[in-house]
Protein backbone atom coordinates (compact mmCIF):
# COMPACT_ATOMS: atom_id res chain seq x y z
CA UNK A 1 0.00 0.00 0.00
CA UNK A 2 0.55 3.61 -0.62
CA UNK A 3 0.26 6.23 1.67
CA UNK A 4 -1.58 9.94 0.08
CA UNK A 5 -0.17 12.72 -0.95
CA UNK A 6 2.31 14.60 1.82
CA UNK A 7 0.56 17.73 1.15
CA UNK A 8 -3.25 15.83 1.60
CA UNK A 9 -2.15 13.64 4.37
CA UNK A 10 -4.65 15.14 6.57
CA UNK A 11 -7.42 15.87 4.04
CA UNK A 12 -10.49 13.57 4.66
CA UNK A 13 -10.18 10.39 2.42
CA UNK A 14 -13.39 11.38 0.52
CA UNK A 15 -11.69 14.99 -0.08
CA UNK A 16 -8.78 13.32 -1.72
CA UNK A 17 -11.02 10.90 -3.84
CA UNK A 18 -13.19 14.11 -5.15
CA UNK A 19 -10.27 15.99 -5.81
CA UNK A 20 -8.38 13.48 -7.51
CA UNK A 21 -11.26 12.63 -9.87
CA UNK A 22 -11.90 16.66 -10.71
CA UNK A 23 -8.07 17.02 -11.72
CA UNK A 24 -7.73 14.12 -14.11
CA UNK A 25 -11.45 14.82 -15.42
CA UNK A 26 -9.88 18.40 -16.42
CA UNK A 27 -6.55 17.44 -17.58
CA UNK A 28 -8.73 14.95 -20.22
CA UNK A 29 -11.67 17.23 -20.68
CA UNK A 30 -9.88 20.52 -21.25
CA UNK A 31 -6.84 18.60 -23.34
CA UNK A 32 -8.84 16.41 -26.08
CA UNK A 33 -9.97 19.48 -27.96
CA UNK A 34 -6.48 20.26 -28.68
CA UNK A 35 -5.27 16.40 -29.42
CA UNK A 36 -7.99 16.31 -31.46
CA UNK A 37 -6.93 18.88 -33.65
CA UNK A 38 -3.58 17.62 -33.53
CA UNK A 39 -4.29 14.32 -34.57
CA UNK A 40 -6.56 15.73 -37.79
CA UNK A 41 -3.57 17.99 -38.65
CA UNK A 42 -1.34 15.22 -38.97
CA UNK A 43 -3.75 13.11 -40.07
CA UNK A 44 -3.80 10.19 -37.09
CA UNK A 45 -7.47 8.73 -38.21
CA UNK A 46 -9.16 5.47 -37.19
CA UNK A 47 -10.52 4.48 -40.55
CA UNK A 48 -13.28 2.62 -41.26
CA UNK A 49 -12.54 -1.53 -41.55
CA UNK A 50 -13.38 -5.23 -41.37
CA UNK A 51 -12.51 -4.73 -37.30
CA UNK A 52 -14.67 -1.29 -36.47
CA UNK A 53 -18.05 -0.50 -36.61
CA UNK A 54 -18.01 3.44 -37.72
CA UNK A 55 -18.72 4.54 -40.86
CA UNK A 56 -15.85 7.74 -41.08
CA UNK A 57 -11.75 8.16 -40.45
CA UNK A 58 -12.23 9.78 -36.44
CA UNK A 59 -9.48 11.11 -35.03
CA UNK A 60 -7.64 8.47 -32.28
CA UNK A 61 -5.20 9.70 -29.72
CA UNK A 62 -7.78 10.38 -26.90
CA UNK A 63 -6.01 7.88 -24.58
CA UNK A 64 -3.39 10.27 -24.47
CA UNK A 65 -5.19 12.64 -22.21
CA UNK A 66 -6.80 9.90 -20.03
CA UNK A 67 -2.85 8.68 -19.51
CA UNK A 68 -1.79 12.34 -18.71
CA UNK A 69 -4.84 12.60 -16.30
CA UNK A 70 -4.26 9.69 -14.54
CA UNK A 71 -0.59 10.42 -14.26
CA UNK A 72 -0.53 13.81 -12.57
CA UNK A 73 -3.04 12.87 -10.24
CA UNK A 74 -2.05 9.77 -8.63
CA UNK A 75 1.50 11.99 -8.91
CA UNK A 76 -0.21 14.64 -6.57
CA UNK A 77 -2.13 12.17 -4.54
CA UNK A 78 -0.80 9.30 -3.68
CA UNK A 79 1.85 9.96 -2.42
CA UNK A 80 4.43 9.02 -5.19
CA UNK A 81 7.55 9.69 -3.62
CA UNK A 82 7.49 6.98 -1.17
CA UNK A 83 5.35 4.32 -3.32
CA UNK A 84 7.71 1.50 -4.41
CA UNK A 85 4.02 0.31 -5.84
CA UNK A 86 3.37 3.29 -7.91
CA UNK A 87 6.27 4.05 -8.97
CA UNK A 88 6.92 0.43 -10.78
CA UNK A 89 2.89 0.84 -11.82
CA UNK A 90 3.93 4.28 -13.18
CA UNK A 91 6.40 2.75 -15.13
CA UNK A 92 4.50 -0.11 -16.62
CA UNK A 93 2.12 2.76 -17.87
CA UNK A 94 4.77 4.28 -19.42
CA UNK A 95 5.90 1.47 -21.48
CA UNK A 96 2.16 1.13 -22.64
CA UNK A 97 1.94 4.25 -23.37
CA UNK A 98 4.81 4.90 -25.88
CA UNK A 99 4.26 1.10 -27.47
CA UNK A 100 0.29 2.53 -28.15
CA UNK A 101 1.16 5.47 -29.48
CA UNK A 102 3.49 4.26 -31.59
CA UNK A 103 1.00 2.23 -32.71
CA UNK A 104 -1.19 4.70 -33.43
CA UNK A 105 0.65 6.37 -35.36
CA UNK A 106 2.50 3.94 -37.55
CA UNK A 107 1.15 1.12 -36.95
CA UNK A 108 3.32 -1.81 -34.81
CA UNK A 109 2.99 -5.42 -36.11
CA UNK A 110 1.67 -7.98 -33.60
CA UNK A 111 4.75 -8.99 -32.25
CA UNK A 112 6.46 -5.57 -31.03
CA UNK A 113 3.28 -4.88 -29.72
CA UNK A 114 3.06 -7.42 -27.79
CA UNK A 115 6.99 -7.07 -27.00
CA UNK A 116 5.89 -3.54 -25.08
CA UNK A 117 2.43 -5.47 -23.46
CA UNK A 118 4.97 -7.62 -21.79
CA UNK A 119 7.31 -5.83 -20.95
CA UNK A 120 5.02 -3.49 -18.91
CA UNK A 121 3.71 -6.84 -17.22
CA UNK A 122 7.14 -7.67 -16.72
CA UNK A 123 7.95 -4.54 -14.43
CA UNK A 124 4.62 -4.43 -12.89
CA UNK A 125 4.99 -8.42 -11.45
CA UNK A 126 8.53 -9.10 -11.62
CA UNK A 127 9.92 -5.85 -10.16
CA UNK A 128 6.83 -4.15 -8.64
CA UNK A 129 5.66 -7.41 -7.03
CA UNK A 130 2.28 -6.86 -7.70
CA UNK A 131 0.87 -10.52 -8.59
CA UNK A 132 -1.81 -12.53 -7.15
CA UNK A 133 -1.42 -15.16 -4.41
CA UNK A 134 -2.14 -18.61 -5.00
CA UNK A 135 -2.47 -21.25 -2.83
CA UNK A 136 0.91 -23.15 -1.91
CA UNK A 137 -0.56 -26.23 -0.69
CA UNK A 138 -0.76 -27.44 -4.03
CA UNK A 139 1.99 -26.82 -5.83
CA UNK A 140 4.62 -28.67 -3.56
CA UNK A 141 7.26 -25.56 -2.69
CA UNK A 142 7.15 -21.86 -2.26
CA UNK A 143 9.97 -21.52 -5.12
CA UNK A 144 7.15 -23.30 -7.51
CA UNK A 145 4.18 -21.46 -5.97
CA UNK A 146 5.92 -17.95 -6.42
CA UNK A 147 6.97 -18.83 -10.59
CA UNK A 148 3.23 -20.08 -10.96
CA UNK A 149 2.01 -16.82 -9.08
CA UNK A 150 3.93 -15.03 -11.47
CA UNK A 151 3.28 -16.58 -14.93
CA UNK A 152 -0.68 -16.66 -13.92
CA UNK A 153 -0.40 -12.93 -13.17
CA UNK A 154 1.62 -11.98 -16.44
CA UNK A 155 -1.41 -13.64 -17.78
CA UNK A 156 -4.12 -12.19 -16.17
CA UNK A 157 -2.20 -8.61 -16.74
CA UNK A 158 -2.01 -9.15 -21.19
CA UNK A 159 -5.67 -10.58 -20.92
CA UNK A 160 -7.05 -7.70 -19.63
CA UNK A 161 -4.77 -5.25 -21.56
CA UNK A 162 -5.85 -7.13 -24.99
CA UNK A 163 -9.55 -7.52 -24.21
CA UNK A 164 -10.21 -3.89 -23.28
CA UNK A 165 -8.52 -3.24 -26.96
CA UNK A 166 -11.20 -6.04 -28.22
CA UNK A 167 -14.29 -4.21 -26.79
CA UNK A 168 -13.13 -0.91 -28.04
CA UNK A 169 -15.22 -1.52 -31.34
CA UNK A 170 -17.93 0.95 -30.48
CA UNK A 171 -18.63 4.28 -29.02
CA UNK A 172 -18.67 4.62 -25.45
CA UNK A 173 -18.50 0.92 -24.66
CA UNK A 174 -14.51 0.77 -23.33
CA UNK A 175 -14.77 3.79 -21.44
CA UNK A 176 -17.94 3.07 -20.04
CA UNK A 177 -16.69 -0.52 -18.91
CA UNK A 178 -13.68 1.56 -17.42
CA UNK A 179 -15.95 3.87 -15.58
CA UNK A 180 -18.00 1.12 -13.75
CA UNK A 181 -14.96 -1.13 -13.04
CA UNK A 182 -12.94 2.37 -11.71
CA UNK A 183 -16.25 3.05 -9.78
CA UNK A 184 -16.47 -0.22 -8.06
CA UNK A 185 -12.87 -0.91 -7.11
CA UNK A 186 -12.72 2.37 -5.94
CA UNK A 187 -15.51 1.96 -3.79
CA UNK A 188 -14.35 -1.45 -2.95
CA UNK A 189 -10.68 0.00 -1.86
CA UNK A 190 -12.73 2.76 -0.36
CA UNK A 191 -14.71 0.24 2.16
CA UNK A 192 -11.10 -1.48 3.16
CA UNK A 193 -9.56 1.61 3.70
CA UNK A 194 -6.96 1.67 1.00
CA UNK A 195 -7.17 5.38 0.35
CA UNK A 196 -4.38 5.51 -2.26
CA UNK A 197 -5.47 3.04 -4.71
CA UNK A 198 -9.49 4.01 -3.73
CA UNK A 199 -7.94 7.61 -5.70
CA UNK A 200 -6.56 5.98 -8.66
CA UNK A 201 -9.16 4.25 -9.42
CA UNK A 202 -11.53 7.47 -9.05
CA UNK A 203 -8.73 9.48 -10.93
CA UNK A 204 -9.12 6.85 -13.78
CA UNK A 205 -13.04 7.62 -13.31
CA UNK A 206 -12.61 11.32 -13.77
CA UNK A 207 -10.89 10.81 -17.32
CA UNK A 208 -12.78 8.47 -18.52
CA UNK A 209 -16.27 10.41 -17.71
CA UNK A 210 -14.76 13.31 -19.38
CA UNK A 211 -13.23 11.03 -22.54
CA UNK A 212 -17.07 9.32 -23.10
CA UNK A 213 -18.20 12.61 -23.40
CA UNK A 214 -16.33 13.58 -26.50
CA UNK A 215 -16.03 9.67 -27.82
CA UNK A 216 -20.37 9.72 -27.51
CA UNK A 217 -21.62 12.98 -27.91
CA UNK A 218 -19.32 15.32 -29.54
CA UNK A 219 -19.19 16.15 -32.87
CA UNK A 220 -17.09 18.57 -33.44
CA UNK A 221 -14.08 16.75 -31.31
CA UNK A 222 -15.04 13.38 -31.67
CA UNK A 223 -12.05 10.97 -30.97
CA UNK A 224 -11.45 7.25 -30.46
CA UNK A 225 -9.17 5.81 -27.49
CA UNK A 226 -6.57 4.30 -29.76
CA UNK A 227 -4.58 1.93 -28.45
CA UNK A 228 -2.54 4.04 -26.29
CA UNK A 229 -5.95 4.68 -24.28
CA UNK A 230 -7.57 0.84 -24.54
CA UNK A 231 -4.16 -0.42 -23.27
CA UNK A 232 -3.43 1.98 -20.52
CA UNK A 233 -7.18 1.35 -18.98
CA UNK A 234 -6.76 -2.54 -19.16
CA UNK A 235 -3.61 -2.51 -17.17
CA UNK A 236 -4.89 -0.17 -14.83
CA UNK A 237 -8.13 -2.42 -14.09
CA UNK A 238 -5.16 -5.49 -14.27
CA UNK A 239 -3.75 -4.04 -11.43
CA UNK A 240 -7.02 -2.90 -9.43
CA UNK A 241 -8.32 -6.84 -9.90
CA UNK A 242 -4.64 -8.29 -8.53
CA UNK A 243 -4.64 -6.08 -5.62
CA UNK A 244 -8.93 -6.14 -4.89
CA UNK A 245 -8.01 -10.21 -4.70
CA UNK A 246 -4.73 -9.41 -2.65
CA UNK A 247 -6.55 -7.18 -0.01
CA UNK A 248 -9.95 -7.94 -0.27
CA UNK A 249 -9.42 -12.04 0.71
CA UNK A 250 -7.36 -11.16 3.52
CA UNK A 251 -9.80 -8.44 5.48
CA UNK A 252 -12.97 -9.17 6.91
CA UNK A 253 -14.06 -5.96 7.82
CA UNK A 254 -16.75 -5.86 4.84
CA UNK A 255 -18.78 -9.00 3.74
CA UNK A 256 -18.15 -8.62 0.14
CA UNK A 257 -14.22 -9.79 0.61
CA UNK A 258 -15.40 -13.01 1.27
CA UNK A 259 -16.57 -12.89 -2.53
CA UNK A 260 -13.31 -11.20 -4.16
CA UNK A 261 -13.51 -13.40 -6.91
CA UNK A 262 -17.13 -13.52 -8.26
CA UNK A 263 -17.06 -9.85 -7.28
CA UNK A 264 -14.01 -9.37 -9.56
CA UNK A 265 -15.40 -10.98 -12.25
CA UNK A 266 -18.36 -9.38 -12.07
CA UNK A 267 -17.42 -5.86 -12.95
CA UNK A 268 -14.79 -7.22 -15.61
CA UNK A 269 -17.14 -10.03 -17.11
CA UNK A 270 -17.73 -7.58 -20.04
CA UNK A 271 -13.99 -7.83 -21.17
CA UNK A 272 -13.21 -11.05 -20.18
CA UNK A 273 -16.38 -12.81 -21.24
CA UNK A 274 -15.67 -11.46 -24.69
CA UNK A 275 -12.00 -11.86 -25.36
CA UNK A 276 -12.53 -15.61 -24.58
CA UNK A 277 -15.52 -15.97 -26.55
CA UNK A 278 -14.28 -14.61 -29.58
CA UNK A 279 -11.23 -16.46 -29.33
CA UNK A 280 -13.00 -19.70 -29.14
CA UNK A 281 -15.84 -18.85 -31.94
CA UNK A 282 -12.71 -18.17 -34.17
CA UNK A 283 -11.16 -21.52 -33.80
CA UNK A 284 -13.69 -23.41 -34.07
CA UNK A 285 -14.13 -22.15 -37.42
CA UNK A 286 -10.78 -22.36 -38.23
CA UNK A 287 -10.03 -18.56 -37.96
CA UNK A 288 -6.74 -16.71 -36.65
CA UNK A 289 -7.61 -15.89 -32.52
CA UNK A 290 -6.09 -12.56 -33.60
CA UNK A 291 -7.56 -11.27 -36.74
CA UNK A 292 -10.26 -8.95 -36.46
CA UNK A 293 -14.01 -9.60 -37.65
CA UNK A 294 -17.59 -7.98 -36.76
CA UNK A 295 -18.44 -11.24 -34.33
CA UNK A 296 -17.67 -9.35 -31.22
CA UNK A 297 -20.94 -9.44 -28.54
CA UNK A 298 -20.95 -5.91 -29.08
CA UNK A 299 -21.34 -5.99 -32.73
CA UNK A 300 -23.82 -8.07 -32.61
CA UNK A 301 -25.70 -6.00 -29.81
CA UNK A 302 -25.34 -3.02 -32.50
CA UNK A 303 -27.06 -4.95 -35.05
CA UNK A 304 -29.86 -5.71 -33.00
CA UNK A 305 -30.23 -1.94 -31.60
CA UNK A 306 -28.96 -0.06 -34.47
CA UNK A 307 -27.60 2.57 -32.56
CA UNK A 308 -23.75 3.08 -30.84
CA UNK A 309 -25.47 4.33 -27.88
CA UNK A 310 -28.01 2.01 -27.13
CA UNK A 311 -25.80 -1.02 -27.75
CA UNK A 312 -23.26 0.10 -25.19
CA UNK A 313 -25.65 1.43 -22.90
CA UNK A 314 -27.48 -2.23 -22.63
CA UNK A 315 -24.23 -4.03 -22.45
CA UNK A 316 -23.55 -1.68 -19.57
CA UNK A 317 -26.94 -1.97 -17.65
CA UNK A 318 -26.41 -5.76 -17.96
CA UNK A 319 -23.00 -5.35 -16.41
CA UNK A 320 -24.48 -3.13 -13.23
CA UNK A 321 -27.05 -5.97 -12.64
CA UNK A 322 -24.48 -8.67 -12.86
CA UNK A 323 -22.79 -6.50 -9.85
CA UNK A 324 -25.34 -6.03 -7.94
CA UNK A 325 -27.07 -9.44 -8.06
CA UNK A 326 -23.43 -11.00 -7.08
CA UNK A 327 -23.35 -8.56 -4.01
CA UNK A 328 -27.02 -9.25 -2.96
CA UNK A 329 -26.29 -13.18 -3.48
CA UNK A 330 -23.23 -13.17 -1.90
CA UNK A 331 -24.59 -15.61 0.53
CA UNK A 332 -24.32 -17.99 -1.65
CA UNK A 333 -20.15 -17.93 -1.85
CA UNK A 334 -18.05 -17.70 -4.51
CA UNK A 335 -18.39 -21.73 -5.47
CA UNK A 336 -22.35 -21.27 -6.74
CA UNK A 337 -21.40 -17.56 -7.70
CA UNK A 338 -18.48 -17.85 -10.30
CA UNK A 339 -20.48 -20.67 -12.14
CA UNK A 340 -23.71 -18.25 -12.02
CA UNK A 341 -22.05 -15.37 -14.10
CA UNK A 342 -20.51 -17.87 -16.48
CA UNK A 343 -23.42 -19.43 -17.03
CA UNK A 344 -25.88 -15.90 -17.24
CA UNK A 345 -23.36 -14.55 -19.78
CA UNK A 346 -22.87 -18.09 -22.09
CA UNK A 347 -27.22 -17.82 -22.18
CA UNK A 348 -27.30 -14.49 -23.05
CA UNK A 349 -24.77 -14.60 -25.99
CA UNK A 350 -26.63 -18.06 -27.52
CA UNK A 351 -29.97 -15.76 -26.89
CA UNK A 352 -27.99 -12.77 -28.58
CA UNK A 353 -26.86 -15.33 -31.72
CA UNK A 354 -30.34 -16.68 -31.77
CA UNK A 355 -31.95 -13.88 -31.88
CA UNK A 356 -30.05 -12.41 -34.72
CA UNK A 357 -30.13 -15.74 -36.74
CA UNK A 358 -33.81 -15.63 -37.07
CA UNK A 359 -34.82 -11.58 -37.02
CA UNK A 360 -32.12 -10.01 -39.38
CA UNK A 361 -31.39 -11.41 -42.83
CA UNK A 362 -28.04 -9.66 -42.86
CA UNK A 363 -26.37 -11.98 -39.78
Amino acid sequence: MFASGLIFADFPAWLIMITGFLVSFMITFFGIPSVSRIARIKNLYDVPGTRTSHDKPVPRLGGTMIFAGIIISSVLFTGFEKSVELKYIIAGLLVLFFTGLKDDIISLVYYKKAAGQLLACVILVIFGRISISLNCEYFGSQEICNIVNVIVSIIIVMTLINSMNFIDGIDGLAAGVGIIASLSFGTWFLLINQTSYAVVCFSLMGSLIAFFWYNVFSRRYKIFLGDTGSMVIGFLLAVFLIKALELGSGNSTISISEIAPSLSLAILIVPVFDIFRIIFVRMIHGKSPFKGDHNHIHHQVLLITGSHLKATSLILFVNIVLILAVILLRSLGNSTLIPFLLLISVTLSFLLAFYIKNNNPTA
